[in-house]
């Protein structure tokens, strides 16, 4: 009898499966074969250099609050968490093990968690607000709406921040695991100075990230301003925080087609993009699972 856990699996299998079967069986996959063939070894190359930098810029993200650790050991877990997040169900569960392998023994779990959930809104706020900010700039077809509900979610999650420091009854949870991780939540949430420093690195993490996507993009000939480029990378990382296929496959391309749509990029680029990224999902992974593996045997 199966599990919860593989049926959750196997199901979200299934919707990849069918959402790329819909998808692709509306394209012609030669013209989706020829985008792809734009694409240098020099552009690859580069993007992929650039792609490393851009996740060692967001373990120095997370150093900003966890002072006491090396800067290798976060920029490690940052991988690992790639790792995680391509193989579980959903990107929040590699932030969760990142937590869990970043405590030592000795070390106040809850503390460690309280600093990861920290650097992860951050991570987000900066994410909504630059893409908020693009889509002022430059709407490019998108939907009218879309720079005020991105505004209004920036706005949630820096009320959800600071949540903590209203919370009045921490005093009364402090001898359990939630007290304390709200406790360090509420420390964190009171230092702005890292935490405005962590919003502003969070903010050039992904500028960088976008800088990957369209450089990628641009090599396969899709031409698009540089605030249309964050739109559209803004939109569609929000949508692969959906944990309802397997490391975003589906999502992401459905995503791209109607995100890129609005600025009058063909599917089958759309697609052949998607591809690509999902190419550099997996290396990102393969990294994770090599420093996770190096880990393990160091501490064996």
């Amino acid at each position: 009898m199966w599990s919860n856990r593989s049926l959750v699996f196997v199901t979200k299998v299934a919707v990849s499966a069918g959402l790329l079967i819909f998808i692709l069986g509306r394209l012609d996959l030669a013209l989706v074969g020829e985008a792809l063939g734009r694409l240098t070894s020099e552009t690859l190359i580069i993007a992929a250099g650039l792609y490393v930098l851009a996740h060692t810029l967001n373990g120095l993200k997370l150093q900003i609050l966890m002072t006491d650790r090396p800067l290798s050991d976060l920029v490690r877990y940052t991988f690992v968490a790639l790792f995680y997040g391509a193989v579980l169900p959903g990107q929040l569960l590699g932030d969760a093990m990142k937590a869990y392998r970043l405590v030592r023994p000795g070390d106040d779990g809850a503390t460690v968690v309280a600093a990861v959930v920290v650097d992860k809104i951050t991570g987000l706020a900066a994410l909504v607000f630059i893409t908020g900010a693009a889509l002022l700039i430059d709407p490019s077809g998108f939907p009218d709406a879309f720079p005020a509900l991105s505004f209004a979610l920036f706005a949630g999650l820096v009320l959800a921040l600071l949540l903590p420091i209203v919370i009045p009854s921490i005093p009364s949870l402090l001898d359990n695991a939630l007290g304390r991780f709200l406790l360090a939540w509420r420390a964190s949430a009171r230092d702005w100075g890292p935490l405005f420093a962590s919003l502003l690195t969070g903010i050039a993490f992904q500028v960088l990230a976008v800088i990957v996507v369209a450089y990628i993009g641009t090599g396969m000939g899709i031409s698009l301003s540089f605030p249309a480029w964050v739109a559209v990378v803004g939109l569609i990382s929000l949508v692969l925080l959906l944990p309802v296929t397997v490391a975003g496959v589906g999502l992401r391309e459905g995503g791209l087609v109607i995100f890129l749509g609005f600025a009058d990029v063909l599917p089958t680029d759309a697609v052949a993009l998607s591809f690509a990224l999902l190419g550099y999902t997996a290396f990102g992974a393969l990294l994770g699972a090599v420093a996770d593996f190096t880990g393990r045997t160091r501490s064996q």
